[in-house]
Order: C-alpha cells, then structure tokens, then sequence
C-alpha cells in the first residue's frame, strides 16, 4: 500500500472534520426544509415499497400526514395504501406540483426524480434527505447514519481502506463516506451493471466446480443469477434461509434442480442456537427483537457446513453479514472460497467486514463494488490469489 492511498482517504477526512459537529448538525437538519420550504408538511411519498412505507411510516410518527402516494404502478392507481391515496406520478404533479414537497423513496431514484421534475415538481427530495430532517421517527432505518456520528469512526476507516486492493474499490470506498456524511450525489461513480451483483467477472470466474453456498437465499432470486451465469452446471448448492414464505418459495422455485440443492431452514450466526426473527416474506426478513413475529433456528457455517467444501458463499443477510462471517472462520480458513458479502445494511458494515475477511484468510484479495444508486447494493468480495481473474 502506498502512502498515495491512504492520503487521499486522509484529505477527505480532514475536509469533512474541519466542519464543527455543531454546523454539521445544522446542515443536517434543514437539509429537507431548504429543499421542501415553505411546504415541510405537505409531502407526496413517491413509492409503496419498502422505502415508501418506511418514509411514510416515520412522517406520521413525526405528525406529518402524507397527502398520498404516487407509484408508477399502474396497478395500484386509484388504491388506498397504509390509508393514503395512490395516484399517478402525472395526477400527483397535476394537484400538488405547486404546493408539496415530492420525496422519491425507491433505490435508484434519479430516474423517477428527473421524471417528477419534467412534470414541473420543483421540490423534490431524496428519501436520504428526508432521513436526516425525520431519523428520530425512523426506528426501522438502520442503514443510514447521520454524518455526526459517522465521523466518530474515521480512526477505525483508516485500517479497512488500506485492506482494499484496487482503485476502484478505494474511490467507491471515498465516495460512500462523501455521499454518506453530505448526500453529494455527483461524487458516485456510476454502479456497476446489476445483472453482475455477486458474479463480477472482471474479479473472477465461476466454474463447473462451484459449491455455492447462498445465505440469505429468499426466493432463489441470486440462484438464478448463479444458474445464468453457470449455465446450470454446477457442483451443489447450500441455501440458507429461515423466512417460512421465503423457504416455501425458495422450494417451489429450486424443483428442477433435484438434490442438487439443499435448502438449510436457518438464519445464519454467530453461533448455534435460537434466534428472533422478523418475517415477512419479503427481502428484508432479518433476525431482530424488534418486529420479531418468530423464533427461528440459527447455524454457524462452521457446524452446518463442517462436511462441506464450499468454493463460493453469498451473504445478504440484512446485517448479520459480521455475525455470519465471525461463525464461518474455519471454513473460510479450510476451504478458502469466494465471498460476497453485502455491506450495506449497517453503515459501519462499510468498513467493519473488510477486516473480518482478511482476519478469517490474510490472504484474500478485497474489492468493494456497488449496483444501484446511493449506498444500496454494496457488495464486498474476497477472492483468494488463484480465483483471481
């Protein structure tokens, strides 16, 4: 590592650090009000999704009720959702554009935000933005993080960032600290094609050869990324997932494929044992106490896997990536497979699981790519020196 690299990670740092936490707290907390004045309180959520539900959800709790929805889901036009309106973007430009704030709450939102701007939507915010000005009403938000208390961690940045083994990685890694700590979109660079999350091949190859071992699995929506990618040829494949409705799915949709998958009905830990669990069929079941609807039976890698010999593992496992990769040591030290490690449920995830990849195998090889806007879909890969491509 040169003295180049950590430098520049230095020069941000110190840039960022020069403001007082007092002026930092200022700027985040009018950051929606300078967008959104005079109209704070009157807010269309464009969005019903996940990101939707969550704005909507911590605008109420803060005492703003939001005056509808808009979704480019023709479906749900004319709907009522979480008690308010779905209307069109065009219906939602045409009664408010003049008197509200829009807050695109979707990933990839630039789209959707230029398309609200063409319709004449002067104020239109960011769902990050909304974050800063609502964290409080916000209890499910785990994966942003105001700026204030992102900087409490540059010490622990420093040693992560000297870990990673391209350019690439290191301007991703510098970006995702400029975005996070002042929602300075134009410092992104592009993401990555999606079609490529888990699977780069400018990092390494997949092979006939390939155990796959998917944690977080859902549906089976990464394994047929994997198949596609393999063209069905493949080894064997171990998919963790511990959602009922997620596992009865992941079944229906893996039929084809014999016994040459193996659905393991766990979430995956730190430990064996016995875990709370959110489920809700959806992507983001996650072990938590809050929300929890059930208990569940958690694995380490180590003991589910110990007469396995994975060559790939996949997390997304909506922040448990450190628990999982802390209780998969011995196989990583054994086996030496690829990983592909989501890092960005938790924002210290962004430098917290650099480390616990190369503390598990000093010899991995450590890359850090995006593919989506912001800070969603960050995957982190460790590649040992002979899967290298």
């Amino acid at each position: 590592m040169t003295l180049a690299y950590t430098d520049a990670l230095d020069d941000l740092l110190d840039e960022l650090l020069a403001e007082t936490p007092e002026a930092t707290a200022a700027r985040v907390a009018t950051a929606f009000d300078r967008i959104a004045a005079p109209y704070q309180n009157r807010v269309i959520v464009f969005g019903t999704g996940y990101l939707g539900k969550l704005a909507h959800s911590g605008l109420r709790t803060a005492g703003v009720e939001p005056l509808a929805f808009c979704d480019n889901n023709s479906s749900l036009w004319g709907t009522i959702i979480e008690g308010s309106p779905v209307l069109s973007p065009a219906e939602a430009a045409a009664r408010y554009k003049d008197d509200a704030a829009f807050v695109v709450a979707i990933y990839n939102s630039s789209r959707p935000q230029q398309q609200l701007r063409d319709l004449g939507c002067t104020r239109v915010v960011p769902y990050p933005i909304l974050f800063w000005k609502h964290w409080r009403d916000m209890p499910k938000e785990d994966r942003l993080e105001l700026p204030q208390q992102i900087l409490q961690w540059a010490d622990d940045m420093r040693p992560a960032y000297d870990l990673l083994s391209d350019d690439t990685s290191r301007e991703e890694f510098r970006a995702q600290i400029r975005w996070r700590c002042l929602l300075d979109y134009a410092c992104l660079p592009a993401p990555h094609a999606a079609a490529d999350m888990y699977y780069p091949p400018d990092l390494f190859r997949l092979t006939t050869e390939e155990v796959l071992v998917d944690c977080g699995a859902f549906d089976g929506d990464s394994i047929r990324s994997f198949l596609k990618k393999t063209g069905d040829r493949f080894q064997h494949i171990y998919a963790f997932e511990a959602d009922p409705a997620n596992i009865a799915a992941l079944t229906r949709n893996c039929e084809g494929l014999g016994n040459k998958v193996e659905i393991m009905p766990y979430a995956v830990g730190s430990h064996d044992g016995v875990v709370r669990f959110c489920a809700d069929g959806s992507v983001g079941s996650k072990v938590a106490e809050a929300g929890a609807t059930l208990e569940v039976d958690c694995r380490t890698l180590d003991s589910a896997l110990a007469q396995a010999n994975p060559t790939f593992i996949k997390m997304d496992i909506e922040g448990a990536e450190p628990d999982a990769i802390m209780g998969a040591t011995q196989t990583i030290a054994r086996c030496r497979p690829v990983m592909a490690i989501c890092a960005y449920h938790k924002c210290d995830h962004l430098w917290i699981i650099p480390k616990l990849l190369k503390a598990a195998y000093p010899d991995y090889q450590i890359f850090l790519r995006r593919y989506a806007e912001d800070c969603w879909e960050t995957v982190y890969y460790a590649i040992p020196v002979e899967r290298l491509v």
